[in-house]
């Protein structure tokens, strides 16, 4: 996304409008929508510096840009869009000494493309690594799921964690891994499930080896207090 945005060449001299056409013929419709959001937030930074004299920097404006784009992918996925819907039941915690890794994967009809999450946490509930990997050429479900585990053991093998289980949705892939101990399961699966919905509006994979990002927290923090009051 960004690469298209810097490489935008501007017209000689134009008017906003003028811009905004010339962006419009360049651009595809996703990097658009960015740089309207964009474009938006720096309009909202001139109002703070104006009338409250708060300074927002560079960075800032172009990650809240990047959030509010993913917010309204996701707002824009019909809840049919996705392969699985949340269950009622709550996540249940590995042995100690064992790690759980969680994965999932959700189709974008708009976007025409898979998000992959896995996350890996312990007995706690507390996480100990996550990636979201955006996937745009299409292929099965299965072919999806499947590759959401891999990433996950991959991940779990990386962080040097041996003793693991997976825990996934999709019976077809389950019956396919024969060298692990992994659990069919309808079990809430929220964290995954979000983290594939954030990779939804992702260019790249992106990993978080120590932790999660900071909008799926909420999901996290409510598996552990279920396990508390359990």
């Amino acid at each position: 996304m960004c690469d298209s945005l810097i490489h935008f060449q501007l017209p000689a001299q134009c008017n906003f409008k003028e811009f905004l056409l010339s962006a419009n013929d360049a651009l595809s419709s996703k990097n658009l929508e960015f740089l309207c959001i964009l474009l938006w937030r720096i309009w909202l930074r001139r109002n703070k510096w104006i009338h409250e004299q708060i300074r927002l920097d560079d960075e800032s404006c172009f990650s809240w840009a990047r959030q509010h784009l993913a917010d309204f992918v996701e707002a824009n996925c019909r809840k049919g869009d996705s392969l699985k819907k949340a269950t009622a039941s709550t996540w249940q915690a590995p042995e100690i000494g064992v790690v759980k890794v969680n994965s999932d994967a959700a189709w974008c009809s708009k976007l025409k493309k898979f998000g992959l999450g896995s996350v890996i946490r312990d007995y706690t509930g507390k996480v100990l690594g996550s990636v979201a990997i955006p996937i745009p050429s299409p292929v099965s479900v299965a072919v999806a799921e499947s590759w959401a585990l891999e990433r996950g053991i991959l991940l779990a093998k990386q962080l040097g964690y041996s003793a693991v289980i997976l825990e996934s949705d999709c019976l077809g892939v389950t019956k396919d891994l024969e060298s692990i101990t992994l659990h069919d399961s309808d079990i809430s699966n929220q964290v995954a499930h979000n983290l594939a919905r954030l990779a939804l509006s992702l260019e790249n994979e992106q990993l978080w080896p120590l932790g999660i990002p900071e909008r799926i927290i909420p999901f996290v923090c409510a598996d552990i207090q279920q396990l508390s009051s359990s």
